[in-house]
């Protein structure tokens, strides 16, 4: 996997994360190296953490987070939203790379000079 700046995650004997030479999100074998399944370019490149069995998936071009099930059987999402704004102080060519944050039963997501705290105790997502 060649990952340029958005972190990889293990859960068990799986690495994921989005490989920059496959231009997906991808599950790996840790031990062999070899692809388990790719997400099909359901969503862009970006960043990622893990909780709960889950990979908080984080698109660098908009904002878009994609809840997906951290299984070798394949890309399974529960859910998907977008940040209620994106920054207007990036630069033309930036993009959001902070990376997802998972702490106390809230997620954390950050553009810039924007941080978002949603409640994801329980299954729930609400902003706060």
């Amino acid at each position: 996997m060649t990952n340029h700046h958005g972190g990889v995650v293990r859960v068990g004997e799986y690495v994921y994360g989005f490989s920059d030479n496959e231009r997906n999100w991808i599950c790996q074998n840790f031990q062999t190296g070899e692809t388990v399944w790719s997400g099909q370019r359901k969503l862009g490149k970006g960043s990622l953490t893990c909780a709960d069995g889950h990979l908080y998936c984080y698109s660098e071009s908009d904002g878009t987070l994609v809840l997906v099930e951290a299984s070798p059987k394949g890309w399974k999402e529960d859910g998907r939203f977008k940040i209620p704004r994106e920054t207007t102080i990036r630069s033309s060519s930036g993009k959001i790379w902070t990376h997802p944050v998972v702490a106390n039963g809230r997620l954390y997501l950050r553009d810039q000079d924007l941080i978002f705290c949603f409640d994801v105790q329980n299954g729930a997502l609400s902003a706060r």
